[in-house]
């Protein structure tokens, strides 16, 4: 009777186990690599992988945002796969087996180009500020990004190539800044700040927040300037003490206000013409207001500039 018992119980555990086996490889065979939040290199190959195949038409950022997550569902769609948002590993095989073929036709800026020119390609666009990534002689998805917004601003094929005109373009941009003021090549930086800043249009207002999740004023300039390799304090406080005071404000600036209370409370940023865009606890979502607002003009403390 008790050597019964034991083969019963004995049994039972062989079929629990088993059991749990079987959700376990399933549940492999369904993994999640990358979904909506996620942040990184991963996320940067992934956005660049769907830049290649005409999916994504945002910045390589390594931000696992909402137009990420749109071009995942739209290429999934028409990859006859669950279109669901998530880069699981059909999904991350789909893509690479696409990219692959997408890059046959033609030899690539990758695989054409040495080191050595990949490292001269990166200092050209950096000089003219269209690439913030480190200059390493590796063509990654931040060079690739750099070089179609490139093109793409120079009425060229945005192929990713550096082709004669390409490399023509090239030339004569980034030899542009020995031949003019210092205040057109901050002005290329500025513009560069407020192309960021206003993807981000519309994303909700979160006390303390600091991220596409959510921002508070301060926690959106810090994060648009971080983005393109400026530090700044956390605070719009601290903010204030940081860079060069201006008594006119250029695009890219600072622009401060007293609000809720003494000092410098609210931050911004001038994006041209008398505007300024934040992210606004009023409107609770990142806004484009102007300075001449009847609240914002009795408020306006002054403008620092940071680049």
């Amino acid at each position: 009777m008790r050597k019964n018992r034991k083969n019963i119980i004995l049994g039972l555990v062989i079929s629990l186990m088993l059991t749990m086996t079987v959700p376990a490889t399933n549940a492999y065979a369904k993994q999640v690599l990358l979904q909506q939040g996620a942040n990184g290199n991963e996320v940067l190959q992934l956005q660049a992988q769907l830049q290649q195949l005409g999916y994504y038409s945002g910045g390589v950022d390594g931000i696992f945002g909402p137009g990420t997550f749109s071009a995942v569902i739209n290429f999934q769609r028409d990859s006859g796969l669950e279109a669901d948002g998530i880069v699981g590993q059909q999904t991350a095989q789909a893509l690479k087996s696409s990219s692959t073929t997408a890059g046959s036709g033609s030899a690539s800026t990758e695989t054409t180009m040495s080191a050595d020119e990949v490292l001269r390609l990166q200092t050209m666009l950096k000089t003219i500020g269209y690439y913030q990534g480190g200059l390493d002689g590796d063509f990654g998805p931040l060079t690739r990004s750099a070089l179609l917004n490139f093109q793409t601003d120079s009425g060229l094929e945005a192929d990713g190539v550096v082709g004669p005109a390409t490399l023509k373009a090239l030339q004569g941009a980034s030899a542009a800044p020995s031949s003019v003021s210092r205040g057109s090549n901050l002005n290329r930086k500025g513009d560069a700040v407020v192309s960021l800043a206003r993807k981000y249009l519309g994303t909700r207002y979160a006390w303390a927040g600091s991220s596409p999740g959510g921002f508070d004023c301060s926690g959106f300039t810090s994060y648009i300037y971080k983005q393109l390799g400026v530090g700044l304090p956390r605070t719009s406080t601290a903010q204030f003490q940081a860079g060069v005071q201006v008594s006119k404000p250029s695009v890219g600036d600072l622009v401060f206000f007293t609000t809720y209370q003494r000092g410098a409370s609210h931050v911004g940023i001038y994006i041209g013409n008398n505007q300024f865009i934040h992210a606004s606890s009023g409107a609770g979502k990142v806004i484009i207001t102007s300075l001449s607002d009847a609240y914002y003009s009795k408020r306006y403390l002054g403008a620092r500039k940071v680049l």
